[in-house]
């Protein structure tokens, strides 16, 4: 029987998180860590680790480490500052490698070149000996990894979530899509690869291109997969502080380890031992091998470490909202638990107990009680957006090499959301990030507040503006069209089926996967996932279908945007541009036609998730433009859903100030001459278009009024309180009364 691997020893030796590993020819350990420092340590006779060297020859976080294959004992590094160095034996710089724009991320030795990947987008290949730089390889995006193929072909990965092959110089294979997030890691054995990524997934790929498994199981992003000197498994390293063992025999999880940190990396030594890297500050080595297990009490201690911080999690914040949530024990055998290493609580009397989900054996091991113990303030020494002070936790925000790590104070009875945006505004990067850092907020504190934003003065700069003077203004929960009727469109779409031609038609089997995937929508089940083949039938499979035959499509992608899982279409470097394009399109080339209208409903509906939001927001001035015309159609139902659109863009308008930012006059502008054009040639079935179109005004005119009043001055000009009072009877007294306050 399988012995379980258990602790075999500690390295202490880094200030800060360890960030990456190396194994030299010779044994030879070799750590790099958020302390810019880099670290030689040397087995002795017995197989144990001592520190023999500390280096400090870069200036910033050391992402990467790795062995020379040419030369016994000498290694590379890589780091924030740009850098990639060859080191001797001793740790004597011997070689220094110039040129990226970015953080170096990855290193690896082919032959007598090194290939580097960095943060600029760029793998780069120079020579050894003389540095001499001989090719440039475009890989995408930021966080460039490398591998190199038994060919010597080199293949990389990045955050525009591709995988590349290079012959020279020269792409001669690209995979689009491989991941659903930023692709951290690859790893190379004789007849395959693996590929690791932020989507919290792994995946075998053939030498050709072809995807042969894909393995789930962590629950947060996995930073590093490599294959054991034996090719019989793979091991992943992964945000969610584990390191999970996986056989390729049957991609199943043979065993999951719990760290009490992030777990960056893993490497694997010849007598199966490996090692891992940890957040914690901490390099432990790890075996099977009974004779070489750490005392009884160290690995004791270990694992109460490690469970204690899962524990932490598990409580989600007290024993009280444990006990609340948590199922009886009696419910356990029945319970499945979704991924390998899923954490649940269930309760058993009074008591609450952490139990883990064991993919493999399918039962729930037990991980502790959950203690409801109250954790101890965190000190906050304050900046210009968070007050100095004392918070239920101040979070160590990794924010990539460019940036390093962030701290990101918070208290439980505030709004996630809102903290997220505040610590995009400090730190002045893209909206985009708002709903990451929200979920990561909730992640880590088992849910978050939730409290109105007004209750959250911790997260609030001192220079955010006043309260308007409005109850009612600025509307601030976007509209949509959630509504479908499932049956009329499936029955439709299976029509138009038998019409297109034979190489548009979809077989029995996708038929099915169809099916499949309406009867999860209309089951308004949000939990459900999709699976990979069904949401390419619904958004690629179909497109393709000519023009006269889309209404159905286009109104099924409508309603899939209610489901949460449409926002794996509008993340990484694209961000769904080729949908929002798509729509566009559709709608101006059907403005008054059943396409149009499902088009402009799919525009409105985009605005229901914050990844979703953002991207159609970053494209506002594209889709402004193309929805002008769509404002005179024909077709009533389309005038609705385009006003609608123009609403939500004046909502995420205003919620993208807070905190405060620049105001953008010039889309708050080009909104209003939209509204006050549909206003001025609404007809008299117009009544629920001209409210929204009104609504959409007066959510502008808060900020309007702090930024020199120039909207407020181009509907006075234009006659819009005359207009609103002719109209009192159809938007309301309400809204005739706070609209004239504000343009007071």
């Amino acid at each position: 029987m399988d012995i379980d691997y258990e602790l075999s020893q500690q390295l202490q030796g880094h200030q800060s998180h360890v960030r990456c590993l190396a194994l030299l020819g010779d044994g030879t350990l070799i750590s790099g860590g958020l302390d810019a420092k880099v670290i030689i340590w040397k087995a002795g006779a017995t197989g144990s680790y001592t520190l023999h060297k500390t280096l400090g020859h870069h200036s910033e976080t050391v992402y990467t480490v790795a062995a020379s294959q040419s030369t016994p004992g000498a290694f590379y590094s890589g780091s924030k500052d740009k850098l990639a160095v060859r080191l001797d034996e001793e740790g004597n710089p011997a070689m220094q490698f110039e040129g990226h724009e970015g953080p170096v991320s990855c290193i690896v030795e082919r032959g007598a070149q090194v290939i580097t990947g960095a943060w600029d987008g760029k793998a780069r290949v120079f020579e050894v000996s003389s540095g001499e730089l001989r090719h440039t390889l475009d890989a995408g995006a930021h966080a460039v990894t490398v591998a190199v193929l038994p060919t010597g072909e080199v293949v990389t990965g990045s955050q525009d979530r591709s995988l590349r092959v290079f012959r020279g110089a020269e792409c001669i294979t690209k995979i689009d899509e491989a991941h659903g997030d930023i692709i951290r890691s690859i790893s190379v054995a004789s007849t395959h690869l693996v590929s690791a990524s932020n989507d919290q997934s792994l995946k075998m790929w053939s030498f050709d291109g072809i995807e042969m498994h894909c393995i789930s199981g962590h629950q947060s992003f996995v930073y590093n997969v490599t294959h054991s000197q034996d090719n019989q498994m793979v091991l992943s390293s992964s945000d969610d502080c584990t390191v999970k063992l996986w056989s390729l025999e049957n991609t199943q999880c043979k065993q999951s380890i719990m760290h009490a940190g992030t777990v960056w990396q893993a490497v694997t030594l010849p007598t199966g031992d490996f090692i891992t890297a940890c957040g914690d500050m901490i390099i432990r080595i790890w075996t099977c091998n009974p004779e070489k297990m750490a005392p009884a009490e160290e690995r004791q201690t270990q694992k109460e470490m490690a469970e204690q911080h899962s524990l932490q999690a598990a409580a989600k914040g007290s024993s009280s909202t444990a006990m609340e949530s948590a199922a009886d024990i009696s419910q356990m055998p029945s319970a499945i638990g979704k991924k390998n290493g899923e954490i649940r609580c269930f309760k058993d009397g009074g008591t609450v107990f952490a139990f883990s989900w064991n993919e493999g054996a399918r039962i729930w091991d037990k991980i502790g009680e959950v203690v409801g113990q109250k954790e101890e303030k965190k000190n906050y020494t304050g900046d210009h957006v968070f007050p100095a002070g004392e918070y239920d936790f101040v979070f160590d925000v990794d924010m990539g090499p460019s940036l390093g790590m962030r701290q990101l104070p918070f208290n439980r009875e505030q709004n996630p959301m809102e903290v997220a945006e505040s610590f995009c505004s400090r730190e002045q990067i893209h909206k985009s990030n708002v709903e990451q850092i929200r979920q990561f907020i909730i992640q880590n504190t088992g849910g978050g507040g939730g409290a109105p934003a007004a209750q959250a003065p911790a997260a609030q700069p001192p220079s955010k503006p006043a309260a308007p003077e409005s109850s009612m203004f600025p509307i601030m929960t976007t509209v949509a069209f959630k509504d479908g009727k499932f049956e009329p469109l499936q029955k439709k779409i299976l029509e138009f089926n038998e019409q297109v031609d034979a190489s548009l038609k979809l077989d029995p089997t996708e038929l099915l996967h169809l099916n499949e995937a309406i009867t999860k929508l209309k089951s308004g089940i949000l939990s459900k996932e999709f699976r990979d083949c069904e949401k390419e039938i619904i958004h690629v499979r179909l497109k393709q279908w000519p023009g006269d035959k889309l209404f159905p499509v286009l109104d099924l992608w409508r309603l899939f945007l209610v489901h949460p899982q449409s926002a794996d279409f509008f993340k990484g470097t694209d961000r769904g541009t080729s949908f929002i394009s798509d729509a566009c399109q559709f709608l101006n080339g059907d403005i008054n036609g059943p396409v149009g209208l499902c088009s402009a409903r799919y525009l409105a509906n985009l605005f229901l998730y914050q990844t979703n939001k953002y991207a159609i927001f970053d494209k506002k001035a594209y889709v402004l433009k193309n929805i002008e015309p769509a404002l005179r159609s024909t077709n009533k139902n389309t005038r609705l859903a385009t006003v609608t659109v123009l609403l939500n863009f004046a909502i995420v308008l205003h919620e993208s100030s807070i905190p405060p930012k620049k105001w953008d006059g010039e889309t708050a502008e080009e909104i209003t001459r939209l509204a006050l054009a549909f206003i001025a040639g609404a007809g008299a079935d117009d009544a629920a278009s001209l409210n929204t179109a009104f609504l959409a005004i007066g959510s502008l005119l808060p900020r309007d009024r702090q930024n020199g009043s120039d909207i407020c001055r181009t509907c006075k000009a234009q006659g819009l309180i005359a207009k609103l009072e002719a109209q009192q009877a159809t938007v309301g007294a309400a809204v005739v009364q706070e609209i004239k306050k504000l343009m007071a």
